[in-house]
């Protein structure tokens, strides 16, 4: 059996059965990698998922140009359709 399964790797950090036992059994690797927690920036939630969901938007449109003109290229190079 792969030790993953029977939870004692996490990624490729050995984890103690002790310690999933110590953790209520919670098998997320969150739970197990030190994750910490981060300062209160101030910023709203709100405001920030509306600033980051606008920033995701603008870098997926420039995604997109960027998408169109390495096609473009292929085409000019005769590969694509």
């Amino acid at each position: 059996m792969h030790l993953f399964a029977r939870g004692v790797y996490f990624g490729a950090a050995p984890v103690r059965p002790g310690q999933i036992r110590r953790r209520g059994h919670m098998r997320t690797p969150g739970r197990h990698v030190g994750a910490e927690a981060q300062e209160d920036d101030g910023e709203p939630f709100e405001e920030k998922m509306a600033r980051l969901v606008a920033q995701l938007r603008e870098q997926q449109a420039e995604a997109a140009k960027l998408d169109a003109a390495i096609a473009r290229k292929l085409r000019e190079l005769g590969y694509g359709g």
